[in-house]
């Protein structure tokens, strides 16, 4: 299962793994899950760190490549089309980010793993 993880989800899984549900937990360890985090996750992290909003134990530009590649967790970019779709969704969310990955999350045809009641008002696969 390809599987993309809302930023809280990796940032639980980072430094409180006790938050994630047990099936959370066991999806991200499974070693046929492909992984994967958006580049709209890491700019919201850069953002909310520089913003004094997150405490991380390193800065985001050595902890997020570094930990992605220890938990093999691939990059899911953006596209021209992901950034119109996510334009285009209703405004059941309205945080940009998560946009995005709801955008993300029906373009790619993705599992996405998170606790955002929120996304349940989308068409996405979701996991927790």
């Amino acid at each position: 299962m390809r599987l993309l993880l809302d930023t809280h989800s990796w940032l639980w899984w980072l430094v409180e793994p006790e938050r994630l549900s047990k099936t959370a937990q066991e999806a991200i360890v499974a070693f046929d899950n492909e992984l994967l985090l958006s580049v709209a996750s890491i700019w919201e992290i850069g953002i909310k760190y520089k913003a004094n909003k997150l405490k991380l134990p390193q800065t985001p530009e050595i902890l997020i490549p570094q930990q992605m590649q220890i938990d093999g967790i691939d990059t899911l970019s953006i596209t021209a089309s992901h950034a119109l779709k996510a334009a285009a969704l209703p405004l059941h969310h309205k945080d940009p980010f998560d946009r995005m990955l709801i955008a993300q999350t029906q373009l790619e045809k993705i599992v996405i793993l998170t606790n955002d009641i929120a996304f349940t008002y989308y068409d996405v696969d979701t996991l927790w």
